[in-house]
């Protein structure tokens, strides 16, 4: 009889993850069926989805307040689902606020792994205890997290980072600012402000702001505003309206890897990209907006010194971050003229990245968690 695994992943990211983590489980045990709640990319892979998460992907406290209601009907209805299946395992992929209170739920009535841990060294640390108890085995990403769940006495594995094995471009350079039509004296700035709505509406703007000071100082820069596929299109031209002026490309959404590593710097919002952008070797700086109720919490909690995870894995400010009010973009653009006037920074930079690339682990991480997982049920 084929063994099932519920699975359940909240947003783009964790789709990403569960879609490469559903294929190495399927490559060691073409047996397994997959239920659960993920995106597009897990449903490719061969997920039977009973919703598509990345539709509601949300930003912060204000706006899981909004969504409750919907959030709630979603939840119950995994949780019967699970519980009429009565899975061989269960795999929660980050996401903590909604997995963890579904782990709560089963009370280990299958094995439950967690893959890509909850941020419990930033903020919630007492989510460790409700993990002791709820979870079966943890499946951690970054080198520190290993030891932090084995004092806390979690069961415990550390696979590496999957992105070492998707963050690669489809061709040099050279040849892709080629395809982008940019010429060798143009300096190429990309603005990638996030992958949900309300990400976009409170960051690209700031962005834009900063691009018209940066072309100020710099005529040759041209910027790339990345479209994240989730978001309607409608709401980008809302917001490009108004810089008209300015030369701005809007390439369809299509390899995000590609459109980064040629360009010569970017704006990011914080989140995966920032990690995905070092791997690369892009310069970038960091740029972070949320609610006021967010971030508010946010100043009470986190108890960390950097919020973007490359400086957080560099241990120091590799990547200057702009925070909320600290949002200037007369600042940020005068910054960003001294780096890319700098090759000797930029290369400071880039070498930084390199580091932070070996604390990481070796490729496989997937596989790695695909056999953690078969070996313990």
């Amino acid at each position: 009889m084929a063994k099932t695994i519920f699975i359940l992943a909240g947003e783009a990211s964790g789709d990403n993850h569960g879609a490469h983590l559903v294929r190495e489980l399927k490559a060691l045990h073409p047996d397994l069926e997959f239920t659960g709640l993920g995106g597009p990319r897990m449903a490719s892979a061969g997920v039977r989805l009973l919703h598509d998460m990345t539709r509601l992907s949300v930003l912060g406290l204000g706006d899981v307040l909004r969504k409750y209601f919907e959030y709630r009907k979603i939840f119950y209805s995994a949780l019967d689902e699970a519980r009429r299946l009565k899975p061989d395992a269960v795999i929660l992929i980050d996401s903590p606020a909604f997995n963890l209170r579904f782990a709560k739920k089963i009370r280990r009535a299958f094995p439950v792994f967690y893959y890509i841990s909850p941020q419990i060294w930033a903020w919630g640390g007492r989510r460790i205890h409700t993990i002791r108890r709820t979870v079966s085995r943890m499946l951690v990403i970054l080198p520190f997290e290993e030891e932090l769940y084995r004092k806390g006495r979690v069961p415990c594995t550390f696979v590496g980072h999957p992105l070492l094995d998707q963050v690669r471009p489809s061709k040099p350079r050279e040849a892709l600012r080629r395809e982008l039509g940019l010429e060798a004296s143009e300096r190429a700035i990309g603005l990638l402000s996030g992958s949900r709505e309300t990400e976009v509406l409170r960051i690209l703007p700031p962005m834009l702001e900063t691009a018209r000071r940066m072309r100020a100082l710099c005529r040759e820069a041209v910027f790339y505003v990345s479209l994240a596929p989730n978001v309607n299109p409608g709401v980008y031209a809302k917001i490009l309206k108004p810089y008209a002026d300015l030369p701005l490309r809007t390439p369809p959404p299509g390899n995000l890897y590609d459109l980064m590593t040629a360009m010569d710097f970017a704006l990011i919002a914080s989140g995966t990209t920032t990690l995905e952008a070092a791997l690369l070797g892009v310069p970038f700086f960091l740029l972070y907006k949320a609610s006021w109720s967010t971030y508010f919490l946010g100043r009470q909690l986190i108890r960390v010194p950097y919020l973007g995870l490359v400086n957080l894995l560099a241990g120091e400010r590799v990547v200057p971050e702009f925070i909320q009010n600290d949002i200037h973009p007369e600042t940020i653009a005068h910054e960003a003229k001294i780096l890319l006037e700098n090759p000797e920074l930029i290369e400071a930079m880039k070498a930084k990245f390199r580091e932070v690339r070996e604390k990481l682990g070796e490729p496989g991480a997937s596989r790695r968690a695909a056999e953690t997982i078969l070996a313990n049920i």
